[in-house]
This record gives C-alpha cells, structure tokens and sequence, in this order.
C-alpha cells in the first residue's frame, strides 16, 4: 500500500485544477471491449460505510488500482482491507485521470453523484454510481446524455434488482397472478430526528469544502456527515430519497414500468421540531400515473413496521417487505411459484455487481440502467419538491417540466457551487 499521507499531502490533491481531463480508456480493448485477461481495473470515489462494502465485494471480482476519499481516515481504512498495492487520492479527479483505471465505482454522498458520474464518462469510464442517481432533472439529463455521447455502461446501485427473491416476485406479477395492478402503498419509518450541536472547525482529517462540493457551503458541524447526511433535503432528502429509491426501483422493474413518470404527486410531512435534519419526520406522498392508471402511495410512518409495499391487483393483493440489497419477504405461494411454460420471462442478474461486469464486456444495458436510475430519482425527488412547496406538482413527463409552476421548475435545475454542476 502506499504510505499514509500526511494532511499536506491529501489536501493538496484536493486542491488541483477544477476541469477534469477527457481520457481514453485504459485496458479496455477496441470499441470498449476488455483487453488482456478481460481484468477490468478499478477505481473507488468514496470509501466511507457503503463504498467499503462494494470495495470489499468487488475487488474479490475484478483488480483495484485506486481509492479516493475526502476523509483521510476513510481512505485509510479502507486501504487497510486491500491486499494488493493500491494508490489514495483525496481528488476523484486523480482517479478520472488514470488510463490504466477502466470503470470507477461511485459511492459519495448522494448530492456528488451525478456530477462525478458525468466527469467519469467524460473521462472514458464505465460507472457503478449509488443510488440516487441525480439530485435534480437537469442533473439526471446531463447523465443520461454522457452515456449515450461517449458509448459507457452505467449501473445504478438499486441492488434489489438483483436479489433472487425479488427476481422471483417480479416474474409472479409480471406474469399477471395479481391481475392488473392499480396501487402500490410503500411505508417506511419516520426520518431521523433530534437536537444538533453547534458548528466547529472540520476534523483534520476531513478536507470540508471537498465534501460539500456543489452544495452550499455551510460551517462544518458533526451532525451533517458521515451517516447523517441522508436527513438534509440538500445532500440526502430524506427516507424517500435513500430507501425510497430502492423501494420505487421495484416497483417500476415489477411493473415494467421504467419508461414512467407520473403526472401528480402530492405530498405532506411534519418538519422536525429541533436540530439541524431538515426533512419532514412523517410524510405522506402519492404519485398519479397515466397510460394506464397507477397510483403509488408513501407513508412514515407505515402500519407495519420496517419497509416495503402492498401491490393491490385486481385478482389479489401482495405484501413485499424490504428492498435493498438485505432482501426482503414475501408470501410462501410467491417464493415456489414457477411461470408456465408460455409465460413471461424476467431476465435474472448473476448479482448487481456481475451484471455491470458482464455488460462491460457485452455493451449490453444493465438491470438498474441510466433511464431507470434518473426516473426513479425524479420520482423521490418530486415528492420532496411538493412537500417543500406545500403544494400538489402537475408533471409533464414528456417534457419533464412541472405545468404551469415556475417556482417549482427552479428545483429541477439548481446550479451547483463553484466549479461542480453539470
């Protein structure tokens, strides 16, 4: 491994120029296929909680070459667990800057993600990015659009995908045993709550405005990173934005819906009393969809405890709890049911991880694509945006504008601070 580094040394890799470089490739062959070996060598943007998980699954799978994070005891960390010589940058565009590095893994805090992603596939790379993919429309668009400019495989981290008793439920609706369903009701616990310390000078180890990035700059305070962040409407907004983007992701994939967005969304929640979280303890949100008719419901906190969603069929109704990568439950009937012989059949992921290897070496699209990863993320964030306005939202899912709202169509494109927007 490399040797530590000393603060000078990591915040002087956040402090390199501002534009990323447009690189080709590195061992990846003639129109995009892998070269020598089929390796696929690795970059990581983020290594805290959720980007050491994936660092410690894929690296069984594929080389790593670089970790990048803006905590140096992060970074560390996770370097610690690699058993092979690996380089440590406190600047993600080091890592984009690499032509030997293939595909980088994007696991930052969610109001990063886009705009990271995009510098990577300006950079050639193909990208495994958590999810949400985007915090607003415009960044969803950028996104989608670098994918399809410079030819690159994008996975979005929705791993319930790809977990086999997911795949099993999605093929029993699929093949129609609910009938036709017209209403999901999701439900989840409330957002976390409570009283905040004052703001202080940021720890040593952690370069502050790199971790802010295109958000507002702010005083640093403890409750604001790491885990934390998901309670600001700024960087996380909330259960609806973090789990909600897995329940939801479900929901379209069992629907074969990924192509919709929908045409209502109401929302209600009680702000926190005290502290610094900003996103409403309870909240309830429904979301109005066209051609043909679904309404999704969310509610936290739920009548049941945990998450997950009722899908109510015109035959039956059915109960999936969880929907992440931890799995979830459903009913015995659905969990032994195989499709007849002329039914529908689901395509099923060797695992989130394998299926974005197996798709860079094909080109072929992943399970949790680019198109689904933004209309999922659009879905989270139009509820946050109603609740914030107080008022119901008519979307055009056409032109992915809100009707007759100026206001509102504001939060579809914010600018990101200094140099980091799309």
């Amino acid at each position: 491994l490399m040797a530590k580094l000393t603060r000078r040394q990591f915040f002087a890799t956040s402090a390199a120029a501002a534009a990323p470089l447009i690189l080709p490739q590195g061992v990846l062959g003639q129109g995009g296929n892998p070269g020598a070996n089929d390796r696929i060598t690795l970059g990581f943007i983020g290594v805290g909680g959720m980007g050491r998980g994936l660092m410690q699954h894929m690296m069984t799978l594929q080389p790593v070459a670089a970790l990048c994070d803006v905590d140096r005891q992060h970074l560390e960390g996770a370097a610690s667990w690699v058993d092979t010589p690996v380089d440590l940058y406190g600047d993600y565009r080091r890592i984009l800057d690499r032509s030997d590095i293939d595909a980088v893994v994007i696991a930052t805090p969610d109001h990063w993600h886009a705009v990271q992603t995009v510098h990577a596939l300006e950079a050639g790379k193909d990208v495994y990015v958590e999810k949400p993919l985007c915090n607003t429309v415009a960044e969803g668009k950028a996104v989608i659009d670098a994918v399809k400019r410079y030819g690159r495989i994008l996975q979005v981290g929705s791993q319930g995908r790809s977990m086999p008793i997911f795949h099993k439920i999605c093929t029993y609706i699929r093949n129609g045993e609910l009938g036709a369903v017209d209403r999901v009701d999701c439900y989840h616990y409330e957002n976390r709550t409570g009283e905040s310390p004052p703001d202080e000078e940021p720890p040593d180890h952690l370069d502050w405005d790199m971790w802010l990035g295109p958000a507002r700059w702010v005083p640093y305070n403890p409750a604001r990173c790491p885990f934390t962040f998901r309670w600001f409407m700024e960087y996380g907004g909330g259960n609806v934005r973090d789990r909600g983007a897995h329940v939801l992701s479900l929901v379209m994939w069992f629907l074969d819906r990924d192509g919709d967005l929908p045409v209502r969304v109401t929302a209600t929640g009680t702000p926190p009393e005290t502290g610094l979280y900003n996103c409403p303890t309870a909240m309830e949100v429904a979301w109005e969809f066209e051609n043909p008719d679904l309404t999704v419901t969310w509610t936290q906190p739920g009548e049941r405890e945990g998450f997950g969603a009722v899908y109510h069929g015109e035959r039956d109704s059915l109960l999936v709890t969880g929907g992440d990568g931890g799995g979830g439950t459903t009913s015995e009937e659905v969990e032994a049911y195989e499709p007849p012989a002329d039914g529908v059949e689901v395509f099923e992921s060797p695992g989130h991880h394998q299926n974005w290897f197996d798709c860079i070496k094909t080109r072929e699209q992943p399970i949790m694509d680019v198109e689904a990863g933004h209309n999922v993320a659009t879905i989270c964030n139009l509820a946050n945006w109603a609740y914030l306005l107080g008022r119901p939202l008519e979307f055009d899912p056409e032109t992915q504008q809100v009707v007759g709202d100026e206001q509102a169509n504001r939060l579809l494109n914010m600018p990101g601070r200094g140099p980091w927007h799309v």
